[in-house]
């Protein structure tokens, strides 16, 4: 949809469900979205994510999932030590529209081969309550529409 004055739908786009909707109410909140800010370092800004309680992140990468990997900025040594201490991070995008595609940067692969997920592009919203709801029940997969989200 188009959101302005009045909301312009895109039919196409509307999911269309078969059976009986199925609401999901319970939520785990300890999620916190980390945008990747260029020459930041996150063990100066965000710190042990992991040891404050924190279960789940949204990072939020460059265009189609790269990252830093200068060492001196420390993102993948911190995002290996937060995965091992079983913090679950969804990698989402900075850019509003476009496929992720971390594999196609070291960093970005680096990343997925320590259990960072990448999937279809939500907004980081989205990501947010997507990944609230996976915490909460880890029978379902990030990667696997519920409603529409994907």
């Amino acid at each position: 949809a188009t959101l302005g004055i009045s909301i312009e739908w895109n039919d196409r786009y509307l999911l269309r469900v078969e059976g009986a909707y199925k609401p999901f109410l319970k939520l785990d909140s300890d999620v916190i979205r980390v945008p990747i800010i260029p020459g930041s370092d996150p063990r100066n800004m965000y710190g042990d994510l992991a040891g404050r309680g924190v279960r789940g992140v949204v990072l939020e990468a460059f265009g189609v999932g790269n990252l830093p990997d200068e060492s001196r900025l420390g993102w993948i040594p911190w995002l290996k030590e937060q995965r091992r201490k079983g913090l679950q991070i969804c990698l989402t995008s900075q850019c509003c529209t476009g496929p992720l595609q971390p594999a196609l940067y070291e960093a970005g692969q680096l990343a997925a081969d320590m259990g960072v997920e990448a999937g279809p592009q939500m907004t980081p919203e989205c990501a947010v309550v997507k990944m609230m709801l996976c915490l909460a029940h880890p029978d379902i997969p990030l990667g696997v529409p519920i409603a529409g989200e994907l």
